[in-house]
Order: C-alpha cells, then sequence, then structure tokens
C-alpha cells in the first residue's frame, strides 16, 4: 500500500496552473493573508489528527476536490491507509506562495511533508496549482481540477549565476533570473554568486567555469553565457524551456537537515529514473543560499538566493541504493529564510559545456 500511497502522492509534484480558468474581476482585490486564513490553521488540523479521525483535516478540502482525478473520498481513504502505517506522524505544511484571481477564488502553490518518529520521511509532495475557492467566509482547497493524466515527469533547470560589487550589467540579468522564478516556479532554480564583497566565498565553480568576470551564467552546466546585453538576455528564455523540456533523470529526498548555527548535516536520497544511469564523473553539489541577502547589487536591490556556502561530494563509485550523508558549514550563521539545493552533476577534467546537471530540489530549510 505504501507504494501506491508514494506514485499517487508524487503526482502533486506535476501540478500545472493550465486546467482550468477563472473570470476575471477588474476592481481592485482586496490583501488576503492565506498563511492566517488558510495554511496555518491547516497545519494545526493535521496536528490534530489521527488515521481513525480526519475529520478536522477534511474540514479544509472542498466537497469538489479533484487533483488529477483523486476526489475529496479518495484522497481521505489515501491519508487514512498512510498514517495508518506509522506511529506519531510529523506533518508540516509550508505555503510557498499564494495569488488571489477574485473574490472567491485563488491560486497556492504549498507542501505536504509527512514523517515517522524517526523523521523517515514518507510523503513529501509539492502542490503547485492548487485551487482555493472562498465557501460561505472560509477558504477551502480544491486540487488542481484536473481530471487528465500527469505529463510525465521533466527535469528541474539550475543556474549557476556569477555577479560582482558594482557591476552594471548584472542587475538585468538578475531581474531576467527573477523572472523566470516567477514564471517557472519550483522548476526553476538560479544561485548567486558574488565574486568578491561581503558575501563572497571562496568556490572551485570559478576555476571550473573559467567564470572570473561577471555577469555569467551556466544553465544546466552545458550553457555558458557571459555578459548582460540585450543579446544575451534574449538567448536565456529558449534555453531555459528546451532544458524543461527534458525528462527527469534523478528523483531527490531529503531524508534530513540539521541546521545549528553556520553548520548543516543530513542525508538525501538520490534515485536514477533509468536503469542504465552512468555514475561517470559524478559529484553531488550541496548548496545553503540565502533568499534574500542584505547584500545589494550596482542599483541597490538586495540580491537573492546567494550563496553562502557549497559542499561537493564524489559520488562516482557511491551507492545510490542509500542514502549520502553530508556536513559541512557555511560562510556565516544559516538565516531563516534559508535553502539547501541540492544537484548531481558529470564534471568532466575540462569544462566545454559539457558539466551536465541532473535535475536538482530546493528544499527550505528550519533553522535552530
Amino acid at each position: 500500500m505504501k507504494k501506491i500511497v508514494y506514485a499517487i502522492m508524487l503526482l502533486a509534484l506535476l501540478g500545472i496552473f493550465s486546467c482550468d480558468r477563472f473570470d476575471h474581476s477588474f476592481k481592485p482585490l482586496e490583501q488576503v493573508d492565506f498563511g492566517t486564513e488558510l495554511f496555518v490553521p491547516l497545519q494545526e488540523a493535521y496536528n490534530n489528527i489521527s488515521a481513525s479521525d480526519l475529520t478536522p483535516v477534511m474540514a479544509f478540502y472542498a466537497e469538489d476536490y479533484n487533483h488529477y482525478g483523486v476526489n475529496k473520498s479518495q484522497w481521505e481513504t489515501m491519508l487514512h491507509n498512510m498514517l495508518s502505517e506509522i506511529s506519531d506522524p510529523v506533518i508540516e505544511v509550508t505555503l510557498v506562495k499564494a495569488s488571489l484571481q477574485n473574490e472567491t477564488n485563488a491560486l497556492a502553490n504549498w507542501r505536504l511533508k509527512i514523517s515517522d518518529s524517526n523523521k523517515a520521511i514518507i510523503a513529501d509532495s509539492l502542490y503547485v496549482g492548487e485551487r482555493l475557492a472562498k465557501v460561505n467566509g472560509k477558504w477551502l482547497l480544491r486540487g488542481n481540477q484536473c481530471g487528465c493524466t500527469p505529463e510525465v515527469p521533466t527535469q528541474k533547470v539550475i543556474v549557476e549565476y556569477v555577479t560582482n560589487v558594482g557591476c552594471s550589467y548584472c542587475p538585468a540579468v538578475e531581474e531576467l533570473l527573477h523572472n523566470l522564478s516567477s514564471e517557472f516556479g519550483d522548476n526553476f532554480i538560479y544561485l548567486t554568486h558574488q565574486l568578491s564583497g561581503p558575501v563572497a566565498i571562496n568556490d572551485p565553480l570559478y576555476v571550473y567555469y573559467s567564470a572570473f568576470s561577471a555577469p555569467v551564467s551556466i544553465i544546466q552546466g552545458k550553457h555558458k553565457l557571459a555578459s548582460g546585453t540585450q543579446e544575451i538576455l534574449n538567448q536565456y528564455y529558449p534555453l531555459v524551456q528546451t532544458e524543461l523540456a527534458i525528462s527527469n533523470p534523478m528523483d531527490y529526498n531529503i531524508m534530513s537537515a540539521l541546521v545549528i548555527g553556520n553548520s548543516i548535516s543530513g542525508s538525501v536520497k538520490l534515485t536514477p529514473t533509468t536503469d542504465n544511469f552512468s555514475q561517470e564523473e559524478l559529484i553531488l553539489n550541496l548548496v545553503i543560499i540565502d533568499r534574500v541577502s542584505t547584500a545589494n547589487n550596482a542599483v541597490g536591490e538586495p540580491l537573492t538566493n546567494v550563496v553562502i556556502g557549497r559542499k561537493h561530494i564524489d559520488i562516482s563509485s557511491a551507492d545510490l541504493n542509500n542514502p549520502i550523508t553530508f556536513d559541512f558549514t557555511a560562510n556565516v550563521d544559516i538565516p531563516d529564510d534559508a535553502a539547501l539545493v541540492v544537484f548531481a552533476q558529470k564534471t568532466p577534467t575540462t569544462f566545454a559545456n559539457n558539466a551536465t546537471i541532473y535535475s536538482g530540489l530546493q528544499y527550505p530549510l528550519t533553522v535552530r
């Protein structure tokens, strides 16, 4: 049963925004704090359920709930079966972002993680494009309202971006990266490396990519774009779209991630999606990012997704049937808004637009 639950829960990772449309009103909409209105109470409800009584949680699911053909009753059964298999479950609800469509409809990206008492993850699902509806004054979850069969999962795109203090071309690249992140959501991850200045770190990335001036971006380890001219900026979107269309080569599951001060330790499970996956020249990148930095760019805007710590692990001979453990430190104390980015990468001795990145994962950290 657990394998069946796993398979269905993972479909949530494929949520999309395009299954239906809302009628739009052009009058100004009042701002809604969806954390307070829905997701904090949802977390409280999940804290107070058991396999025998799911009533507190199911009250937050609309009667017409539908997520890839799974209706409210079916989801209740799935949740019951999952919780019946573990004792003292730990359930985390995290709102990523939400946007109001009209007075009674909204869209949200949110995460549901279920672990057992030993912190082993039972399910970790990111719901993208969840429909929200206000019914009788209360916001409810409606799923993505898709009865369609999910498409084959595609990979996430990783961009390693190099900037520098006072770089005049860099703000245009940073705005573009931000826009790509807004458009493609969690399928697009960018990492900001500062060559010098208050948040610079000594990263072998600069030597490997020969990235000693800014701005430089390396997309998926295969496309190096230098400069911030309009001609170069125009190349980002089609390259990102091309990489986003590639079938997912690797699944990632953070088994644990403990943060104390400027140190992080834990383990991550990597699962290749093909039987003939080659580990030759393969490394695992573990990157800590500060999502909104205290350091600014050349026009005084805060840098985002700034790398404050990084570790490379040679996994060319690792047994991927077992989790990979890690333990390393950042240059500074890890802030409350930090995230861990993990991705496997092929690293030939000499870079020639051939250091392929095999998808990846961005994981919000809990700082103690």
